[in-house]
């Protein structure tokens, strides 16, 4: 398995990053919602979002120190960019 280049898996980070924290902020706005046009407190809602807020964070840490450890080892071995030919590395 070929290790994948840190600038390629920083840019596939926040992609993802990006549409889950829409789905994340979209779910949890429309279950505020509809537990208040049921005219019930929002607190359950806000507990599952501090919880999910958490281990979001933890992700967002655990992703940080696989980009570090991915630059450090590019930074050891000297990897140079690859030489780009369309969309693919040129064969040597």
């Amino acid at each position: 398995m070929k290790l994948m280049r840190g600038y390629r898996f920083r840019r596939e980070a926040f992609k993802m990053l990006k549409a889950f924290l829409l789905v994340w902020i979209a779910a949890f706005g429309i279950e505020v919602m509809s537990d208040w046009a049921k005219g019930q407190m929002p607190s359950v809602p806000m507990l599952a979002l501090a919880l999910s807020a958490l281990a979001f964070m933890l992700l967002a840490a655990a992703l940080l120190a696989v980009d570090a450890v991915i630059q450090s080892a590019e930074q050891k071995r000297g990897t140079p960019w690859p030489d780009h030919v369309g969309d693919g590395p040129r064969q040597r």
